[in-house]
């Protein structure tokens, strides 16, 4: 014959096992829309493209340059920039919070022991003494708790802190493709400006030769002071361009370091030492533009915040239906420790509760309404992405094909204008033409040869924008990211 305290035990075994098998069959079922990417209408090819569109572009763009300074800088960005490492915080940030959104769906269990003594009160055991109502109280037990999954009140929520991860690993490559963009195209700016200094100190040095010459002609009356005049402007015009450049280098140094996370000290030697602007190269690949969703780090984060944003309204709808929960006790209780050893000490309680809000008088619906609003701004704002991303990518095509043909075009008016100079002068030095003449051609030479810099500056950062827009500039994983921070 079976004791009383077993019979107990399979009888409340029992009821929660029927309650489990009920809400066993309540679990499947998931509140709130099941997330499916939007299709987005898409063109075959780039209206712009050109060259290899069909292959995908390499994301480490800045290695194609050929430049060893730039691929330094480049590598001391990703490494220690302010705005990458804000990035890795946030989603390690976000990790966290899915670790504990997970967690809601298990069992929580606790331990506790005590020890007391006590004296009853003479009113509740009347005719005992004093030492009679004095004794010793020792327990140990285990709980746990646990809210059953009911309604997909917690995969919904997981399902919203797993987009939120994806979104806060897409915030870091993100990242990276803006600095690393950031930071060539800074690069490309501050050779060009070295290199416009430089052609400003040459044709400096040369004017105020020519201002020597046609002053000892006037000296020795064989010139004007028409000549005279034009020359010292021309020399004073020349030499007021020499400061801002320089300002312009400086200022591109200190970006530079801050965006290496330097401090502009230790990039001196950049604007010390100049070197030519970094070679040009073609495009390797563009892809397509259905290509361009999986490779834009800021396309995936409005996807993802959509997906998290749709998985909130089911576990916003989760609050209108009961929520279950299983909670036991298995304990030991005795009126000395060694007591607690005895197989009369144990005692348990196991049981099912069910809390169900009946009137709130519209909170959770509001809530629904409110993440129902949210889902459809995510919506825009994803399709609002897209669109710029396609904007931005054939703005960048063209503006790299038209930046490369008016650098074509200059090279070839500096050519043209280098040879009229040359040619003004001989007419000079043979008496058939003024001064004049010579000033006003190599006027043009220096400002066709300084068009052409900044063509050619401009070339180099339209072939930064051109990759950004593609989505290169993110070599590491999140992973690898971390670690190495």
């Amino acid at each position: 014959m079976q004791s009383q305290p077993s019979r107990r035990v399979r009888l409340a075994a029992g009821g929660v096992l029927a309650t489990l098998l009920t809400a066993a069959l309540l679990c499947g079922c998931a509140l709130g829309p099941d997330y499916k990417r939007p299709e987005m209408p898409m063109a075959a090819n780039f209206e712009n493209a050109t060259g290899n569109g069909g292959q995908e572009p390499t994301r480490e763009f800045w290695r194609r340059f050929d430049d060893p300074i730039l691929n330094g800088l480049v590598d001391d960005a990703i490494r220690a920039n302010y705005d990458i490492r804000i990035a890795v915080a946030n989603l390690q940030a976000a990790r966290a919070v899915q670790l504990g959104v997970d967690a809601q769906a298990y069992p929580q269990v606790g331990a506790g022991a005590s020890g007391a003594r006590q004296i009853a009160p003479q009113t509740a055991a009347p005719g005992f003494t004093r030492d009679q109502r004095t004794g010793n109280v020792f327990d140990t037990s285990i709980d746990a708790n646990w809210e059953l999954n009911l309604f997909g009140r917690y995969s919904r929520a997981s399902e919203s802190a797993a987009a939120s991860v994806s979104a806060a690993e897409a915030g870091v490559a993100a990242a990276q493709v803006s600095v690393t963009a950031e930071v060539a195209s800074e690069y490309f700016v501050l050779r060009g400006l070295q290199l416009r200094l430089q052609i400003a100190q040459q044709e400096l040095q040369n004017q105020e030769a020519n201002l020597t010459l046609v002053q000892a002609r006037l000296d020795a009356g064989r010139g004007t002071e028409l000549d005279t005049s034009r020359a010292q402007e021309q020399v004073e015009s020349t030499r007021a361009q020499v400061p801002l450049l320089q300002a312009g280098i400086e200022q591109a140094r200190y970006r530079l370091a801050v965006l290496t996370g330097r401090a502009p000290t230790e990039l001196a030697s950049l604007s010390a030492e100049a070197a030519p602007l970094p070679g040009i190269k073609p495009v390797d690949g563009i892809g397509t533009p259905a290509e361009l969703l999986e490779r834009r780090p800021d396309i995936r984060i409005a996807e993802r915040q959509l997906a998290a944003a749709t998985a909130d309204i089911g576990a916003s709808k989760a609050d209108l239906f009961p929520s279950v929960s299983i909670t036991g006790l298995l304990g030991l209780n005795a009126l000395t420790a060694g007591g607690l050893n005895s197989g009369q000490a144990y005692y348990y309680n196991l049981g099912a509760s069910m809390a169900w809000t009946v009137l709130d008088f519209g909170r959770i619906r509001s809530r629904i309404r409110q993440n129902e609003a949210r889902a459809d701004a995510a919506l825009a704002q994803y399709q609002k992405t897209v669109l710029i991303a396609l904007e931005e990518t054939d703005g960048a095509l063209i503006g790299l094909d038209r930046n490369q043909r008016r650098a074509e075009s200059l090279y070839k008016a500096a050519r043209a204008s280098e040879q009229a100079a040359k040619l003004a002068r001989a007419r000079f030095e043979a008496g058939v033409t003024d001064f004049l003449t010579v000033l006003d051609a190599e006027r043009q030479l220096l400002a066709d040869r300084d068009g052409l810099a900044q063509a050619q500056t401009d070339a180099g950062t339209s072939l930064v924008a051109v990759y950004k827009a593609l989505g290169g500039g993110w070599p590491d994983s999140p992973e690898t990211r971390i670690s190495s921070n």
